[in-house]
C-alpha cells in the first residue's frame, strides 16, 4: 500500500528539475532536514516530502491574486511563494526573507540552518528570469499572513494538503 506523500515522491520522476544545478528547488542539499511534526500533514517529516506534496496542493486559488489568472499545473509555484516561505517557516523553522525580482515584483523564500531554502523557484522559468538571493530583507512571520488574502491563500493550502493526503491513500 503506497501513501499520498509516496505517491507524490514517485510522480517527481517526471518532472524536469528547474535549476541548472539539475535540483527541483534552491537549497535542496537540505532535502532531508526534519520538520516539526504536523498531525495533520501525516507522512510529511523532510522538506522533499513537503515539496513533492506541495506540488500536489498549489492550485489557482492558492496563487497570489494577480497570478491566479496565468496559474498553469505544469508550473503549479506559480504565485505560490509567500504562502509557501510561510509554511516552511511554520514547519523548520529558520527565516523568511524577500527579495525584489526583474518587473518590480517581490519574491519570498527561507533560510534554514544558515542555506537559502525557496520551493517555488520554479516559478522564474517561465520567464527566463535569474533569482539573487542577496540582497534581501528578513521578513517576520506575521508580516507574510497579515494581508487577509495571503492569510486566507495560507489557509487554502493546508486544507489542499490535507485534501491530498486524505484523497491519494492506496
Amino acid at each position: 500500500m503506497r501513501t499520498a506523500v509516496e505517491k507524490a515522491l514517485e510522480e517527481l520522476v517526471d518532472v524536469v528539475p528547474a535549476g541548472v544545478d539539475g535540483f527541483y528547488y534552491q537549497g535542496q542539499e537540505l532535502k532531508d532536514k526534519k520538520c516539526k511534526e504536523v498531525e495533520a500533514f501525516k507522512g510529511i517529516d523532510t522538506l522533499h516530502k513537503l515539496y513533492a506534496v506541495l506540488r500536489k496542493s498549489w492550485s489557482s486559488s492558492t496563487a497570489y491574486k494577480s497570478c491566479q489568472s496565468e496559474w498553469v499545473s505544469e508550473d503549479p509555484s506559480y504565485g505560490q511563494c509567500a504562502i509557501t516561505a510561510t509554511l516552511v517557516y511554520d514547519m523548520f523553522g529558520g527565516s523568511i526573507h524577500r527579495i525584489r525580482v526583474e518587473g518590480g515584483g517581490t519574491h519570498y523564500f527561507n533560510k534554514i540552518t544558515g542555506q537559502y531554502v525557496d520551493l517555488t523557484r520554479e516559478q522564474f522559468g517561465l520567464y527566463n528570469i535569474e533569482v539573487a538571493y542577496e540582497p534581501n530583507e528578513t521578513m517576520q512571520r506575521e508580516y507574510c499572513c497579515k494581508n487577509p488574502d495571503t492569510n486566507a491563500r495560507y489557509r487554502q493550502l493546508q486544507r489542499n494538503i490535507i485534501a491530498y493526503l486524505k484523497n491519494n491513500e492506496d
